[in-house]
């Protein structure tokens, strides 16, 4: 279902958790033509209610073709959270009900998911991921394999700076992820082994972590290539999209092993 038939009950949210300048700004912020609301005045007598503005809103709202109103009501959720967070458990009851859901302080259909917490992610990185949602509910499938590689992208540059493994730019996409990886053998098997692992097995095991994210590297480093519009692509199955994501968030937390190695400065 379309993000804008939910405007009615995010109306709602927005009308009782913010004043009526607030209001203004907000949606003014978010796209509204603001300046056909600048009659609209709160005063002690004679002014405009809340109520009154709310429906002057609306009539903007109903002259925007259905894209702008998908636009328009994303916008408001994204503004709305910077303004409030507060707010961000009724936002996500009123998104579920049309089958949308949050990441961040972005809208995404939940036919789409990201199994990644983000919030222990460096800013950058948790921009791509947004980037990645965003491009996907505007229809862009390709911008949004190119955010989610992106992602994967800046957490093994910080690597190659942090670990001195060379030139990042000249390394191919999975040699990027799998000379990260290698950066992280001590700690992976320091742990199986302070469990009493055998060291043999513990070896045996690191080999297999290893070789499952190098194929997982391939895998995305091919859906980089073929699918991303970064190489000319613009038409992805929006079915690859969700692979990409899964791929990504399987390199992003095996990489994300060592506190604080994966947070950008």
């Amino acid at each position: 279902m379309k993000i804008g038939s939910a405007w009615s009950s995010i109306r709602g949210v927005i009308r009782n958790s913010f004043s009526f300048s607030d209001i203004k700004d907000l949606v003014g912020a978010a796209g509204l033509p603001i300046a056909r609301l600048a009659h609209m005045q709160q005063k002690f007598r004679g002014g405009a209610s809340k109520g009154q503005l709310m429906d002057a809103i609306d009539g903007l709202f109903s002259e925007l073709h259905e894209d702008a109103q998908d636009r328009f009501v994303c916008g408001c959720i994204t503004e709305s959270l910077g303004r409030n967070h507060r707010i961000r458990p009724k936002l996500e009851r009123v998104l579920s009900r049309v089958g949308w859901g949050l990441s961040g302080d972005e809208p995404f259909p939940q036919g789409l998911r990201v199994d990644l917490e983000t919030a222990d992610l460096s800013a950058p990185i948790q921009q791509s991921i947004a980037n990645c949602l965003r491009r996907y509910r505007d229809g862009d499938a390709s911008g949004a394999i190119t955010a989610i590689c992106g992602a994967v992208d800046l957490l093994t540059e910080h690597y190659y700076k942090e670990c001195n493994l060379g030139n990042h730019r000249l390394a191919s996409y999975q040699k990027r992820i799998s000379s990260s990886l290698s950066t992280l053998e001590d700690e992976f098997k320091g742990v199986l082994l302070s469990a009493d692992l055998p060291e043999d097995e513990a070896n045996l095991l690191w080999q297999n972590f290893k070789g499952a994210v190098n194929q997982a590297a391939y895998v995305l480093g091919s859906f980089r290539r073929e699918y991303s519009d970064a190489h000319g692509f613009q038409d992805a199955p929006a079915q690859i999209v969700q692979r990409a994501i899964d791929t990504a968030v399987f390199i992003i937390r095996s990489l994300s092993a060592t506190e604080g190695k994966y947070k950008l400065s």
